[in-house]
C-alpha cells in the first residue's frame, strides 16, 4: 500500500471526526510508520540506513500533517489546544523516530527484511545460529 492510499483510508476510517485522542493518533502513526518501513525499504534499496530512516521520517509527517487535523490533548482547555499542536507533533515524531530503529530492527530479526550481506540462493547453505 502506498502513502496516498494509506491518508485515503485513514482519513476515510476518521469520518467526519472533528478530533481524535492522542492515543488513537498513536496507533494510528504506528500502521503508517509499519507500512512506510516496508515501502521506504522495498523502493530505496540502495540507499544507506539514515538515508532510510529520514525519508521514512518525512513520510510519516506527510501522513501526520493530512491525516491528523487536529488532535484533542485531555484537560487542556480548547484555545490552547491549538497552541500546543506543533508541540505534540514534535513529541510524537521523536518517538516515530524511535519507532522506526525498533520496527527495522524487528523485521530484519523476524525475516520481514532478508539480510543482504547473505549471498546464498539456498537456505541450506547457510551456517545456522548456534543459541547456547
Amino acid at each position: 500500500m502506498n502513502l496516498q492510499e494509506l491518508i485515503d483510508q485513514a482519513k476515510l476510517a476518521l469520518g467526519s471526526s472533528k478530533s481524535i485522542a492522542v492515543a488513537q493518533a498513536w496507533k494510528i502513526l504506528q500502521l503508517a510508520v509499519a507500512s512506510v518501513i516496508q515501502e521506504v525499504e522495498i523502493s530505496g534499496d540502495n540507499m544507506p540506513g539514515p538515508a532510510k530512516k529520514e525519508l521514512a521520517l518525512q513520510l510519516v509527517s506527510n501522513f501526520y500533517d493530512n491525516v491528523f487535523n487536529i488532535i484533542t490533548i485531555p484537560f487542556v482547555p480548547p484555545f490552547l489546544q491549538s497552541l500546543l499542536q506543533k508541540y505534540l507533533k514534535v513529541f510524537l515524531m521523536s518517538l516515530v523516530g524511535a519507532s522506526i530503529d525498533a520496527l527495522v530492527s524487528t523485521f530484519r530479526n523476524t525475516g520481514v527484511f532478508v539480510d543482504k550481506s547473505i549471498k546464498s540462493s539456498n537456505v541450506f547453505e547457510v551456517n545456522p545460529k548456534v543459541i547456547s
